[in-house]
């Protein structure tokens, strides 16, 4: 089963879910409303892993919230290149690599599981929210994202985290530890950023029976 929510500013969109069978979304009359698409292919395909190429096109640029869903598919590659107008995109599933660069406008990005994931975040400028959970990467560049003020990196193994001295970062948030730490140098300058925006690092603990 394949599934995805998109928001529309307006006109349609066609989903062709690659077995020869489409589907068409028409936006919401009055709001960007994230609407449910669900496709169920035979049991037989994932069995055999058999692979499909999903395309969600418009004619126009009318594509501003995407969310990939995909229950129980996984997803082998991902292009967003022709959603030039995207300004939320939700990453339910793992993928080896992410390219936004063509993602001007995108304010809000979450990744559920950014574990081995390869991205570069410096043409997203206007980026204010993102979740990256799971980044096992020690490293987060988000020296041209000074818009962003709110950073959710989970249960990430991040180390450093690059920001320009004109950063809006207000809010961070680690699940049972912060790594951060670990570098000084880079926990400080990080630490007078959200200082500077009163802000604060918050640690997430799970609660113990």
């Amino acid at each position: 089963m394949g599934n995805f929510f998109v928001g529309l500013k307006g006109g349609r969109c066609r989903i062709d879910w690659g077995d020869g069978h489409t589907s068409v979304i028409q936006a919401h009359p009055r709001e960007v409303y994230p609407q449910y698409e669900s496709h169920v292919y035979p049991s037989k395909c994932k069995k055999s892993g058999d692979i499909f190429d999903v395309v969600i096109s418009s004619a126009e640029d009318n594509i501003v919230f995407l969310n990939t869903g995909c229950i129980d598919m996984a997803i082998l590659d991902l292009d967003l290149s022709d959603c030039p107008e995207l300004e939320r995109f939700v990453l339910t599933r793992p993928v080896k690599s992410l390219n936004t660069r063509f993602n001007k406008y995108l304010r809000e990005l979450s990744i559920y599981n950014a574990k081995g994931i390869s991205m570069d975040l410096s043409q997203n400028q206007a980026l204010e929210q993102l979740q990256i959970k799971g980044y096992d990467k020690p490293r987060l560049d988000i020296s041209r994202c000074d818009k962003l003020w709110y950073l959710d990196c989970g249960n990430s193994e991040i180390r450093e985290i690059a920001v320009s001295n004109q950063a809006s970062l207000k809010e961070v948030i680690f699940w049972d530890h912060c790594p951060l730490d670990v570098n000084l140098k880079s926990f400080n300058f990080i630490r007078s950023t959200i200082d500077r925006n009163n802000g604060s690092i918050t640690i997430l603990y799970e609660d113990q029976p």
